[in-house]
């Protein structure tokens, strides 16, 4: 079965090389994780306070432990929402998550915000997948 995610670049639109500009879903199940953030995997604190790079890094592998929970990855995304209380110093360091999304790019939207969950936090992404169904791996 063809994966059901396809990266479709309109004509009329500029090619983006950030991120995807349309991607459609064809069958296959939706997979929503919620805004990660620079939180340890062992006990939820804060890390990384003040370092951008470092807090990009933590909030990818989070969204990696959790679509690996569903049997799904990073090639299945289809959209990710990033709020970051700095949008520049994101901007300088973006190149961390193209470690992670590093084909047939999602789309993406990226929002400035004054502040996230805890004042140590300076970025937080939400993703949503689609993982064919021969893949996805059942919870019990």
């Amino acid at each position: 079965m063809a994966h059901p995610k396809k990266i479709v670049q309109p004509d009329d639109l500029p090619v983006r090389k950030t991120h995807s500009q349309v991607v459609t879903v064809a069958g296959g199940t939706l997979v929503f994780v919620a805004g990660m953030t620079s939180r340890s995997e062992k006990d939820a604190s804060p890390v990384h306070p003040g370092d951008m790079r470092a807090q990009v890094r933590q909030v990818c592998q989070n969204i990696g432990r959790a679509l690996r929970s569903v049997g799904a990855d990073f090639s299945d995304v289809v959209k990710t929402t990033t709020f970051t209380t700095d949008v520049e110093e994101y901007h300088r360091v973006a190149d961390e998550r193209f470690k992670y999304f590093t084909s047939d790019l999602p789309t993406s939207a990226l929002i400035g915000v004054k502040r996230l969950s805890a004042p140590e936090l300076m970025v937080e992404i939400e993703a949503m997948a689609v993982i064919p169904a021969k893949r996805r791996k059942t919870r019990r």
